[in-house]
């Protein structure tokens, strides 16, 4: 359970990392990375604007989608493995005070003789 949770952090990040990437190329503006491919071609030059437009929205969107249901999952996850932890301490808890524990002996205190 744990190596699944580390495969769905690293798929996380790259989902993260993706969509960030994606958002900078759809602006048109001069401070985006949309003019990054050379000038004003780039990812325009293969495609119009409109349906290159469309097609990262919709990209966005579906990367979306898979971040909120892997964030569902990972939290699934984590609670669940939280859960069986909290048990076993509980358990340990338990066992340790049904245990009854063993009396102590008196203590007899060395009288020193009076002068």
């Amino acid at each position: 359970m744990e190596n699944l949770q580390v495969v769905l952090l690293i798929l996380q990040v790259v989902i993260a990392v993706v969509m960030i990437l994606l958002v900078l190329v759809q602006k048109s503006d001069g401070d985006s990375l949309s003019g990054i491919g050379g000038g004003s071609g780039g990812l325009n030059s293969v495609m119009s604007s409109k349906s290159s437009a469309n097609f990262l929205t919709r990209t966005t969107m579906v990367l979306v989608g898979l971040f909120m249901l892997n964030c569902l999952v990972l939290a699934l996850i984590s609670s669940k493995l939280n859960k069986s932890e909290t048990l076993e301490i509980d358990k340990i808890i338990k066992e340790q005070t049904t245990t009854p524990a063993a009396p102590l002996a008196p203590v007899q205190v060395p009288t020193s003789p009076t002068k």
